[in-house]
């Protein structure tokens, strides 16, 4: 660290560089106890599985961490989704304007969202679980749509999302003609989601 003498002179002194910045994850105030060195945290919260989750619901504006966010929706919107039960067939409607639907895992409280996205032959169809876009968890899914002797079906895994999702999917889906529709313009659905833990077991 230079300090100034007379003028013109200019003397050195060694200081002692401290150990590097921490500081809590910004995550915290989701429920993150985390504390890392500045140089690392962008690193961490790229990553953080509490990073923050969106209500899928539209009118709701509650933002926090996937526990919080499933939490939060048992409590306040109980009435809004349909809970269901792993590794167990799971038989849904979609209404003509029903643009999704929230299923909450009775087991465990995780969040999935079933999307209904539209395009000019039909609707396309999917299942994401709605937590930090970092995490690796996955789940394994099947979407059956049918129509007299003819059936359509789709088997992939959930990505992950922190929220809905707008515009065209940007996974795998299941494209359901319009021709599979009732007679009332709804869209019947046979799903099932495999615990992460089961998945591979038959």
């Amino acid at each position: 660290m230079p300090i100034s003498g007379n003028e013109g002179d200019t003397v050195c002194v060694d200081t002692e560089i401290s150990d590097p910045v921490r500081a809590p994850c910004r995550n915290a105030q989701y429920g993150c106890t985390e504390i890392v060195d500045y140089t690392k945290r962008k690193e961490h919260e790229d990553v953080c599985l509490c990073s923050p989750c969106a209500c899928p619901l539209r009118k709701c504006h509650f933002i926090g961490s996937s526990t919080q966010l499933s939490e939060h929706f048992s409590s306040k919107h109980w009435d809004s989704g349909r809970r269901f039960q792993y590794n167990s067939p799971l038989p849904v409607t979609l209404n003509k304007n029903e643009a999704c639907l929230v299923l909450q895992a009775e087991k465990d409280g995780i969040l999935f969202l079933l999307s209904k996205g539209t395009e000019s032959i039909g609707h396309t169809v999917m299942i994401t679980c709605i937590s930090p876009s970092s995490s690796k968890e996955q789940y394994l899914y099947d979407i059956v749509s049918e129509r007299g002797n003819s059936c359509l079906r789709l088997k992939s895994y959930t990505n992950n999302y922190p929220g809905r999702i707008e515009g065209s999917p940007p996974v795998d889906f299941l494209l359901v003609p319009y021709g599979f529709l009732n007679s009332t313009g709804k869209l019947d659905l046979e799903m099932c989601i495999w615990n992460s833990t089961d998945i591979g077991a038959d």
